[in-house]
């Protein structure tokens, strides 16, 4: 009997403790940002508590290898195997209900005075430390795929970003220059900052002008 409860404790234990880090890990998206609406409360009701008797069964278990566990001992895991058994759903439930693709939002798309392309603005993840903000241009000709032109900001610097009314709104402007391959992306009063850059829409690439 004691084996028996040694085995199931030993094997109960390693679930619970590989759930839990599945769940810490995936609703972070990989520690980038905090937990959500979702993943908190089933931190402090299920993962605190679990991770306390995943501990304690561990130094337990360890102490108790090489001896027979004690009525009282046996007693101790039934408790904490019923506990372990009872939160490890509760994490993968949340996991079914963590958002686990990017979170885009963007301006509606715009066109540039010359009429050559069209560009909008996409912050990705602006909750998350892995954010990232991109200008979109594609060729109006068609003659020339959609591309992905980084821009250096920071989305935590985005304190009063606020959109439309409608869809004539624009987080920036996209103006052509005197060089055909050199555009300039001045944001708006809508992103909240003032930020301008050179565009070389052939490479690109972008550069902030200090």
């Amino acid at each position: 009997m004691s084996t028996w409860i040694k085995f199931i404790w030993i094997a109960t234990t390693l679930i619970n403790l590989s759930v839990f880090i599945w769940f810490l890990v995936e609703a972070t998206s990989n520690f980038q940002k905090s937990l959500d609406l979702v993943g908190m409360p089933i931190m402090l009701f299920y993962g605190i508590p679990s991770l306390i008797v995943n501990m304690i069964s561990i130094v337990i278990l360890i102490r108790k290898w090489s001896s027979q566990l004690s009525v009282s001992t046996m007693i101790v895991g039934g408790v904490f195997i019923f506990i372990l058994l009872f939160c490890t759903p509760a994490f993968v439930t949340a996991l079914q209900n963590t958002v686990k693709s990017d979170q885009v939002e963007s301006d509606p798309v715009s066109y540039t005075s010359d009429q050559k392309y069209q560009y909008n603005i996409e912050l990705i993840n602006m909750s998350q430390r892995n954010n990232q903000v991109n200008l979109i241009v594609k060729d109006v000709s068609g003659k020339a795929e959609k591309k992905t032109i980084p821009l250096d900001l920071d989305t935590e610097e985005l304190i009063a970003l606020t959109t439309g009314p409608g869809s004539n709104w624009q987080w920036a402007v996209l103006d052509p220059t005197e060089k055909p391959e050199l555009y300039k992306l001045t944001t708006t009063e809508k992103l909240g900052m003032h930020k301008v850059y050179m565009i070389d829409i052939v490479e690109g690439s972008s550069q902030e002008i200090k």
